[in-house]
């Protein structure tokens, strides 16, 4: 009896702890996608002066917040983003509007497979 109840607390929280994750993932791919959105809308507008600024304050926060999910997560995605984001500044900083949009949509991509690869549903479980 006392075993079954030890399974029963343990798989509620491993439950409760991969539906916390996948909730947190979301926000995190969510929050930064909608960051490079608005890089992107600057780029297209060339406005390049505020894109650059808008990426330097989005990667000091990505570079922050990546140590938490580096540790939990396939950490080649989040490495990938940190490649991608430096191509990216570059492409701002000559002003190459085609390089540019090509790297935020590896990076929106990857953030994806970030959500996709954390997930919690049967999916992954089965």
């Amino acid at each position: 009896m006392r075993s079954l109840i030890f399974v029963l607390i343990w798989t509620v929280i491993f439950t409760s702890l991969g539906i916390y994750t996948n909730d947190e993932i979301g926000d995190f791919a969510d929050k930064y996608n909608s960051k490079f959105d608005q890089i992107e809308i600057y780029i297209e507008e060339n406005n390049w002066k505020k894109a650059e600024a808008e990426l330097k304050t989005l990667s000091s926060e990505y570079y922050n917040e990546k140590e938490i999910w580096y540790k939990l997560l396939d950490h080649t995605y989040f490495d990938d983003i940190s490649l991608y984001i430096n191509i990216l500044a570059k492409s701002i900083y000559t002003q190459d509007k085609s390089q540019s949009f090509e790297e935020i949509e590896k990076i929106k991509k990857t953030l994806d497979n970030i959500l996709e690869t954390g997930k919690f549903d049967l999916n992954h479980i089965l």
